[in-house]
């Protein structure tokens, strides 16, 4: 997998033609330098603190002095990537509410932004940055127009993904957790386990409706933030995602109880699998500022 830094200028394009004074959220997947690229005037200073500090100090300002409404609803450090390709061994994820897309786009235009921008690029790896809605589209599953992903992750991890969920049973088993979940949905579902005839988005539906009559009482979990993506603003353009929502669960043994769980592995995960195409799972904890 290569490194993405960079606005893709074909998304930024299409981004533009929606309606700007739509209400935006931004997902921001951050893996971040040991240290920040030379020549930044701030030499051998840790990725992390640059993108929080430097950068986060000079884009604020730049919001503020726009009035975007910008607003951090989520900053949590990404403790392992359980469904990602290699290359997404995301340190942290932010997602930022915008009053309006319009908002956004003249902050990224700002001439004062594009000098504070390269804080950002010096301090990161890699990223992901995708534009999200809260109000289902009318096309939903949006995706279905849009090529197929090279490489697809449904229900199993990837060989050579992140080492970090081996070690998912040495993490302290009580901590709540949220789990990021990006969902592409199929087509068709899959024949032969009840949702014959269905759309992917119809299939996801009911494998969501069968875990809250299942699970969400029982385990403790819910789902804080539920988004509905545009576009892939930073990142691969095969990566396209019809649903985006986090998860929070009482603590890592709670959902590891879940996923292990035999009526889960015969039931609902068949729903799941059925209806999806790609997806992500990202397991988060609130940051440390």
């Amino acid at each position: 997998m290569g490194s993405y830094i960079e606005i893709d200028s074909g998304a930024w394009a299409s981004m533009k033609e929606h309606d700007p004074e739509e209400m935006i959220y931004m997902i921001n997947l951050l893996k971040f330098r040991d240290t920040v690229k030379e020549g930044l005037g701030i030499d051998g200073r840790k990725g992390r603190d640059a993108w929080m500090n430097k950068y986060g100090a000079g884009v604020n300002a730049v919001a503020e002095r726009l009035d975007t409404g910008l607003e951090v609803v989520v900053l949590n450090d990404a403790r392992a990537t359980m469904l990602g390709l290699p290359g997404e061994e995301w340190d942290m994820i932010a997602i930022v509410r915008y009053r309006t897309r319009a908002n956004f786009i003249e902050m990224i235009e700002d001439e004062e932004y594009q000098r504070v921008m390269k804080y950002r690029n010096g301090s990161l790896e890699n990223s992901r940055l995708i534009e999200c809605v809260i109000n289902k589209p009318e096309d939903y599953p949006s995706t279905l127009d849009k090529g197929e992903p090279t490489e697809r992750l449904i229900g199993n991890a990837h060989a050579n993904g992140d080492e970090r969920m081996k070690s998912f049973r040495d993490r302290d088993a009580e901590q709540p957790i949220f789990m990021l979940n990006l969902i592409r949905c199929k087509a068709e579902t899959d024949p032969g386990v009840g949702l014959d005839g269905m759309d992917g988005g119809a299939g996801y539906q009911a494998y969501g409706d069968a875990m809250e009559r299942d699970y969400h009482e029982d385990v403790g979990m819910s789902v804080p933030w539920k988004f509905y993506p545009c576009a892939t603003i930073i990142g691969p353009q095969d990566e396209q995602w019809d649903q985006a929502f986090l998860v929070s669960y009482p603590s890592r043994k709670a959902f590891r109880n879940m996923v292990t769980d035999s009526s889960y592995r015969t039931g609902n995960q068949l729903l799941r699998d059925a209806s999806v195409l790609d997806s992500r799972l990202i397991e988060t904890t609130p940051a440390i500022r």
